[in-house]
């Protein structure tokens, strides 16, 4: 799952997809399931990789869901406490037993409460209702009075490739999201180009230099590939690594702009901390 929010992705990682597609409440038995959402914040993606799982301290129906208020303090507090703070409440989730769900009356006043009594530094929450069939994906903004639903990510959107430099012009990772898999026929070869460009890099660095210190983030039609440490410091090995990934992506650009393909763009953002 993949969404904009203003020039951001919000990226909900496929294990947090797979805890959602677990309880849709798709028999008539079922009672609503819930939990909070937690990630991390970036300056250009928000990448949501952590859900809390209904439990026997929790309140649920049919038709509806009360989460442990103490029990989810606790998970946000260690999650925070074990990212060294990166890991932070970013909303709410449930799931209603409609094919395609809307947030009630209920949902509306407690995002907006949790968005009222959050200690944290961002100035909104999301909220995401699982459907039979369809998801709601929206955020709460301080300030407004509605929530706004949040738009997938479409493959004809294309590709976005994000190369982060430091200040010496030093690529330091890249951020890949969105498709181009809606090429015509015949041209999915690009498709396995850019694919094997994006993970051969990550497993030639981690392979021939030994670092550890990286940060991998992956969900359908993203990811997400830094070393924070080299915004401040150098390391030829793995720099000219990332220069040979860069080559390589101009090149392929090049053939499919030759053959009338312009679903990629790719940018350059200076000096992101991670």
């Amino acid at each position: 799952m993949i969404y904009k929010f203003g020039e951001k992705h919000v990226v909900f990682t496929e294990q947090v997809v797979k805890t959602f597609e677990k309880y849709r409440q798709i028999k008539k038995e079922q009672h609503e399931s819930g939990g909070i959402l937690l990630g991390k914040v970036y300056k250009d993606v928000i990448v949501i990789d952590m859900v809390s799982e209904p439990s026997k301290e929790d309140k649920s129906g049919r038709y509806f869901f009360e989460r442990n208020v103490r029990k989810a303090q606790k998970i946000i507090e260690t999650a925070w406490r074990e990212s060294n703070g990166e890991r932070i409440y970013l909303g709410e989730w449930h799931t209603h037993p409609e094919h395609t769900p809307t947030p009630s009356n209920d949902d509306k006043k407690l995002i907006k409460n949790m968005l009222k009594d959050s200690r944290m530094e961002i100035d909104f929450l999301f909220m995401v209702i699982i459907g039979i069939t369809n998801n709601y994906v929206a955020i709460q903004r301080k300030g407004q009075k509605h929530m706004e639903p949040l738009k997938t990510v479409s493959p004809k959107e294309g590709l976005e490739i994000t190369l982060y430099e430091n200040q010496k012009g030093k690529i330091y990772g890249f951020k890949v999201a969105g498709y181009t898999n809606f090429a015509p026929n015949g041209y999915d070869i690009y498709n396995a180009a850019l694919s094997q460009i994006f993970f051969g890099t990550i497993n030639s660095i981690v392979a021939l230099t030994g670092v550890s210190d990286y940060i991998v983030e992956e969900a359908k039609a993203f990811i997400r590939f830094v070393i924070p440490r080299l915004q401040d410091n150098d390391d030829e090995k793995i720099f000219i690594l990332f220069d040979s990934m860069a080559v390589q992506i101009q090149m392929v650009l090049e053939e499919m702009k030759q053959k009338g393909l312009t679903m990629v763009n790719i940018k350059v953002e200076k000096s992101i901390h991670s």
